[in-house]
């Protein structure tokens, strides 16, 4: 007994936390999921979607059935992949590839149905040379191994043929000889091949040149002979006579595709390929494709070059301007009564004895009582009446006397202060108001035998009532900024019947104008004022017009009534056209027949392109592809001089060499390493930004320079630059000229990633040695928008060599006073 009732005892103290535990248990479970989903909120307010995908991701698989923890779970899925995608686009940029693939293959783990994911990491590992094999017999296997091969055939297309002359020295030549032999002789002097048109005909010339460029020479001996040439091969041309057949027969056709970035609208890409196909020779196919934004051209190179001069001329950025537009309508209205209004009416009216009497009884009866008397004056007088008039007989009326003591005085003000930002000719439009309904006609729609009769049918049409802007801006060179605008304020002033129909009446102020300001100069509209004077005096005549007595005797009642609205304009230029004189500067396209560019000669190599330049690296690598013997390593500076030795009498017995014993390669082997341990000992590729200390003022736009030194093989250089947002905007990024010192495109792509933080990357076109010594990377312009100091610092910065090894690089940081 003693037990059970110990038992007891405890199956009643335990109840109770059963009880609990059976309640709270499902609460518990759902306030888990509860707290995943404040959790993936915050995350989410803070911009960590990768954080609150792995909570919503909870909370959804606590409630699968759940509709509003399956959205977050799906809208933040894509989210969060997104981010991964654009830190991997980064990270690619900036010359870490394998980083770049960890992120991408995260956000394909997040979300496997982004494309962009694949797609970059297709492209990251193309570029790394590292493709997996595709997969035998799998369908996206064989779709790959095509797509492969389709880039393989894509990339064994060789470009239009470069002459490149064994020598560049000048030529001086003075010789009254054959056009033949002289084309030999200048052959012979740069190291070409130079081969004839059967057809041509050869005469005697006279030709004094004194220390010209070859091309120049070439030029110079064509004219005379009346001829031209064209490159076969890297040393070889081919002379026949300048004929327009000659020409169309043998000028090699090249074909490119050049890509608008600023066409925003087809009229502009429409522009450009009409100024193409006007300055270039009529036969040169051009043809715009604009899902693309894209110009296929077929023509010779030089024509492709000038076209892509001309491009890069007219598809520039277009100016944005924002302009400040203050309406200020001021309306008064104030009156004034005063004056005493006396009794405007008097009568005397006749009426019989017993209507008086009837009025005497009615007038002294109960007031409790209702009366209702109709008094007739003049009528029904007999001759008794007549004859005893008294006073009650005499019925007297008089007007009410008003006394004016009033003073209205109404001061209204109604200002909108709209900003709208336009692009330069595009038309912008602001409307801030409502819209009223206004009847415009009416019809009948009648009656028939078999139809229902409609009735008096109403038609419609609303009308913009309020503030109305129609703006399109011009941004001159100069930065002056020309205003097509009308303006238009309008309200409801009232209403009117017509016809049986209310219609309401506007009253609008409209001004439509082209005017020409510079940036930041107001321009103020004024004048519009509408005044009313109105004076209205009530009383007797004569009493009412006595000086001080006239408000005794009179109402004076004055209004005036002022209404004023004032136009402010403001523009500001929030995004320039930048032209340097790359771009407006001539350049020689020939004569009238033909188009034949001149290129300036290249400045001769630096000691560190000799240096940095290995001639058997294309013998070897064309040795290896060809499959003739496997390429051996070259000597570097962490082999011993035995080993390099070794490598160098395996290279000789591989390749053996007339007269070049073991010793004799072992000491080459020896100096190529010396070479290289060398080059890994200059100091690094230093980047600075030029000048590093500028004063500007607030509203200026200036330029800052990435300067570049210690350059050896730069092939690309990917780098941030970080500035204060709040001091600076950036208007845009231009390549410097070190890049394409040689006559290469070079690519410059900037990418603003906010807060002041520019993803900045210039680098050569595919298989072209990189440049070295010192020179402009690329070129910021920037806008003082705000007084401060900021600093503009390049951070997270690299460069790769032509073979796409990793360069030393150190980047530095300047400071702008803008007061």
């Amino acid at each position: 007994m003693g037990q059970m009732d110990s038992l007891k005892s405890f199956l009643w103290r335990a109840l109770p936390v059963l009880l609990l535990f059976v309640v709270v248990a499902p609460a518990a479970k759902a306030q888990t999921a509860g707290t995943w989903v404040r959790r993936g909120q915050n995350a989410e307010a803070r911009g960590d979607y990768d954080a609150a995908f792995e909570d919503y991701k909870h909370a959804y698989e606590k409630h699968p059935k759940n509709l509003a923890d399956k959205t977050h779970y799906e809208r933040v899925r894509f989210q969060a992949a997104a981010q991964h995608v654009d830190q991997g686009r980064k990270l690619r940029a900036m010359g870490d590839p394998a980083a770049a693939l960890t992120e991408y293959m995260r956000a394909l783990e997040i979300d496997p149905s982004n494309q962009a994911a694949q797609q970059e990491i297709e492209e990251t590992r193309k570029q790394q040379m590292a493709l997996p094999a595709p997969g035998s017999g799998s369908p996206q296997g064989e779709q790959m191994s095509q797509q492969d091969q389709t880039l393989r055939d894509i990339g064994s297309m060789s470009g239009p043929v470069e002459l490149k002359p064994l020598s560049n020295d000048p030529i001086t030549l003075h010789m009254v000889e054959d056009a033949k032999v002289i084309y030999q002789a200048i052959g012979k002097a740069a190291g070409l091949n130079v081969l004839f048109d059967p057809d041509f005909t050869s005469k005697r010339i006279p030709v004094d040149l004194t220390g010209v460029s070859l091309d120049d020479a070439l030029r110079i001996v064509g004219a005379i002979a009346g001829t031209f040439w064209k490159p076969v091969t890297a040393n070889t041309i081919f002379v026949a006579q300048n004929t327009r057949t000659k020409r169309t027969d043998l000028d090699n056709l090249a074909v490119q595709t050049f890509y608008l970035t600023n066409a925003a609208q087809q009229n502009d890409a429409n522009e450009v390929t009409t100024a193409l196909r006007n300055l270039l020779d009529p036969s040169v196919k051009v043809y715009l494709v604009p899902s693309q934004n894209a110009i296929v051209m077929r023509a010779t190179t030089d024509q492709l070059l000038l076209a892509e001069k001309l491009i890069n001329d007219l598809d520039r950025t277009r100016p944005e301007v924002v302009v400040d537009v203050a309406v200020l309508e001021v309306s008064k209205d104030k009156m004034r009564q005063l004056g005493i209004t006396l009794p405007q009416t008097f009568g005397i009216g006749l009426q019989t004895l017993a209507t008086a009497a009837a009025n005497s009884t009615a007038t002294t009866g109960s007031t409790t009582s209702t009366t209702t008397t109709t008094t007739n004056t003049g009528t029904n007088l007999s001759l008794n009446d007549l004859g005893n008039l008294n006073a009650r007989n005499f019925a007297v009326t008089v007007g009410n006397a008003t006394a004016n003591l009033l003073l209205n005085d109404t001061d209204t003000r109604v200002l909108q202060n709209p900003r709208i930002r336009a692009t330069d000719g595009q038309r912008a439009t602001l409307k801030i108001g409502s819209k009223i309904p206004v009847a415009t006609g009416s019809y009948s729609a009648g009656t028939a035998a078999t139809t229902v009769s409609l009735g008096v049918q109403t038609q419609f049409q609303y009308l913009d009532v309020g503030v109305n802007i129609d703006m399109t801006p011009t941004v001159h060179y100069d930065r002056e900024i020309s205003l097509k605008m009308k303006i238009e304020v309008s309200t409801q002033s009232g209403s009117t019947t017509i016809s049986g129909v209310t219609e309401p009446i506007i009253s609008q102020r409209v001004i439509e104008q082209e005017v020409q300001l510079r940036e930041g100069e107001p321009s103020i509209l004024a004048g519009l004022l509408e005044h009313q004077d109105n004076k209205a005096i009530a009383g007797m005549p004569g009493l009412g017009e006595i000086p001080l007595l006239k408000y005794l005797f009179s109402s004076d009642t004055k209004e005036t009534e002022q209404d004023e609205i004032v136009f402010l304009l403001i523009p500001h230029i929030v995004r320039e056209q930048v032209l340097s004189p790359l771009n407006t500067r001539a350049v020689d396209t020939g004569t009238n027949q033909e188009i034949e560019l001149r290129r300036d000669p290249l400045p001769p190599p630096s000691a560190d392109d000799v240096a940095g330049r290995n001639p058997e690296d294309g013998a070897i690598a064309g040795q290896a592809s060809s499959g003739i013997n496997p390429p051996l390593p070259s000597p570097n500076k962490h082999m011993t001089a035995s080993a390099a030795a070794n490598v160098a009498v395996a290279s000789m017995e591989q390749h053996p060499a007339g007269g070049m014993n073991a010793s004799d390669a072992a000491s080459m082997a020896v100096a190529q390493m010396q070479q290289q341990t060398a080059q890994d000992s200059a100091p690094p590729l230093a980047l600075n930004v030029m000048p590093p200390v500028s004063t500007q003022a607030v509203g200026s736009t200036f330029q800052m320079a990435i300067m570049a030194a210690n350059a050896r093989d730069v092939f690309s250089v990917p780098m941030q630059v970080q500035f204060d947002p709040k001091v600076l905007n950036l208007v845009n990024v231009d390549a410097g000229e070190m890049m394409g010192r040689d006559g290469q495109a070079v690519a410059v792509v900037h990418r603003d990633d906010g807060a002041g933080l520019v993803t900045i990357t210039a680098s050569r076109p595919p298989n072209v040695a990189g440049v070295s010594g010192q020179g402009v990377i690329c070129t910021l312009t920037f806008k003082a928008i705000a007084s401060g100091d900021a600093q503009v610092t390049l951070g997270k910065v690299g460069a790769k060599n032509s073979a796409q090894a990793n360069i030393p690089t150190v980047g530095s940081q300047s400071v702008v006073h803008v007061k």
